[in-house]
């Protein structure tokens, strides 16, 4: 079984997000490509914004706070990321609309945890250049 077969199956399993990054570059670069703000979706605030008008916000606190992060139903992730967002995403990273929002809800809690240190979301150009130096680093 492959990492993204492990990973649809436990999507709470991704704890070591270089070495996903590494053995599955293409859904790495997609999701770096959520979180980078000249994309179009505002960066990582704006998807966090999304997410929480979408009835995510108490769990989206619980990613950006100090405690426990709270899991996601891959459902109801979709339905608050809104379905071009999603596919584009499914298109980026070469799998299904359904794969895409059960990987989204498995690395999102984690990634949003890491990049957040403090419960405080980075400044914009700082995130970027991080997620570019990723993106660079997985052969863009």
């Amino acid at each position: 079984m492959g990492m993204l077969d492990a990973l649809m199956k436990n999507p709470e399993m991704l704890g070591d997000v270089a070495k996903f990054a590494s053995e599955n570059p293409e859904i790495a670069k997609a999701a770096m490509k959520l979180l980078r703000s000249d994309t179009g979706g505002g960066g990582l605030g704006g998807l966090l914004s999304t997410l929480e008008s979408g009835g995510l916000a108490d769990t989206v606190s619980s990613w950006l706070g100090s405690g426990s992060n709270k899991a996601v139903d891959p459902a109801k992730l979709s339905d608050a990321l809104g379905a071009d967002a999603l596919s584009a995403f499914a298109r980026d990273a070469g799998v299904s609309g359904s794969e895409a929002s059960t990987l989204l809800a498995g690395m999102l809690p984690g990634l949003v945890d890491k990049l957040s240190p403090d419960g405080k979301l980075p400044d914009t150009g700082g995130l970027d250049n991080v997620i570019g130096g990723l993106l660079g680093s997985l052969g863009r």
